[in-house]
């Protein structure tokens, strides 16, 4: 499992555009566009780990009992 999506450079760069409103770098285009692509299946597996951290917490607190 990846414990990053962008990386810092990327990151770096969107702060910057968000700060800036708006000037439109390479690094800017492509980030939007890779995250217009994958964005629905970064969405659906961080919703398929919350729920599963959720039933492994519950598991965990009920063998405590």
């Amino acid at each position: 499992m990846f414990q990053r999506i962008l990386t810092e450079k990327e990151r770096r760069q969107a702060k910057a555009y968000l700060k800036a409103d708006g000037e439109k770098g390479s690094i800017v285009r492509s980030l939007a566009s890779r995250a217009k692509k994958h964005l629905p299946t970064i969405e659906a597996d961080l919703t398929l780990l919350k729920q599963l951290l959720q039933t492994y917490e519950r598991g965990k607190a009920g063998r405590k009992e």
